[in-house]
C-alpha cells in the first residue's frame, strides 16, 4: 500500500530537527525522510525516530556544498573518496533506522571534460555503491533534477536516469522519481512515470508550479498516486513540497 512520508528537511521545519519526527507522526505520517545531515546528532536523530515510531522511507547521502549549488560528484574521479564515504555513512543510518533507501545525487556536469567519459565513471560509481547497499539489503536511488533550477545537473529527467540505470545494471540501483522535478522539465508526472514504472526505488511529490503543496499546482496528488499503483509500485511518496509558513496549515489533504 502506498503510503505518505514527511519530508522532514521541507516540512515541519519551523520545529528543531529532532522534534520533527515526533511532529510527522502526531500529524498522521507514519513515514519521514531526510536530506543529509538529518539532524547535527544522528544518534539523537536515530532515538528521536525510534522515539516517534515512524519510518525512513529515503536518506540522501552527503551530495557535498548544496547551498554553494553542489549536487554530489560521482562523475569525479577526484572525489571518489568523498562519494564512497558519504555513501557509507548514510548507508550506516539507514539500517539503523530501518530505511531501505538512500539517493546518491550524480553530480552537475564539468563542461571541460567528455561527457561521455563522465557518464561512464558515474556508472561506475553507482555499480560500486549499488554493490554497498547490496550488502545490508538497501537500495541506491538516483534522482532526476530538472535543469531549469539546476542548469548543469548531470542527469535532469526520468528518460535520462532510466537510459543511465541501464548502463549501471545494477539490480540495487533505482530511481527516484520526483513529480515536481518531472513536471518542472516539461513532462506530465501522471503519465510519464508509467513509462519508468519498471526502475522505481523511491517516489517523491510537490505541486508545481510553485513547488508548494497539493492543490497549488496543476499536479493532482491523488491521480499521482493513482498512476503509482497502476505500476506497481508500493512504496512511500515523500512529501518533497514547501509549506510557505507552518506546515500543520497546509495538510489539510491528508484529513480529506
Amino acid at each position: 500500500m502506498i503510503r505518505l512520508s514527511a519530508h522532514v528537511s521541507m516540512l515541519f521545519t519551523e520545529l528543531p530537527p529532532l522534534e520533527r519526527p515526533a511532529a510527522a507522526a502526531a500529524a498522521g505520517f507514519t513515514f519521514v525522510e531526510s536530506w543529509w545531515p538529518p539532524a547535527d546528532d544522528l544518534d539523537e536523530w536515530v532515538e528521536a525516530v525510534h522515539a516517534a515510531g515512524v519510518g525512513v522511507s529515503c536518506l540522501n547521502a552527503d551530495g557535498g556544498d548544496i547551498a554553494a549549488g553542489e549536487r554530489g560528484f560521482c562523475n569525479l574521479p577526484e572525489r571518489d573518496a568523498q562519494t564512497f564515504a558519504a555513501v557509507h555513512a548514510a548507508l550506516e543510518i539507514a539500517e539503523r533506522v530501518a530505511c531501505p533507501g538512500v539517493n546518491v545525487l550524480p553530480g552537475l556536469f564539468d563542461p571541460s571534460r567528455d561527457r561521455g567519459v563522465q557518464l561512464a565513471h558515474a556508472a561506475e560509481v553507482y555499480r560500486e555503491c549499488g554493490r554497498m547497499a547490496a550488502e545490508s539489503g538497501r537500495t541506491i536511488v538516483v534522482e532526476p533534477i530538472n535543469a531549469v533550477d539546476v542548469p548543469a545537473y548531470l542527469l535532469p529527467t526520468p528518460a535520462l536516469v532510466a537510459s543511465f540505470l541501464e548502463r549501471v545494471d545494477h539490480p540495487k540501483v533505482r530511481m527516484l522519481f520526483d513529480a515536481y522535478h518531472c513536471a518542472r522539465s516539461g513532462g506530465d508526472p501522471i503519465i510519464d512515470v508509467a513509462t519508468v514504472g519498471h526502475c522505481l526505488g523511491h517516489v517523491q511529490y510537490a505541486d508545481c508550479p510553485g513547488r508548494g503543496g497539493p492543490g497549488t499546482g496543476h499536479v493532482s496528488l491523488d491521480a499521482f498516486t493513482a498512476a503509482l499503483a497502476s505500476t506497481g509500485y508500493s512504496g512511500a511518496i515523500g512529501l518533497e513540497y514547501s509549506p510557505g509558513g507552518p506546515t500543520e496549515t497546509t495538510l489539510g489533504f491528508m484529513r480529506s
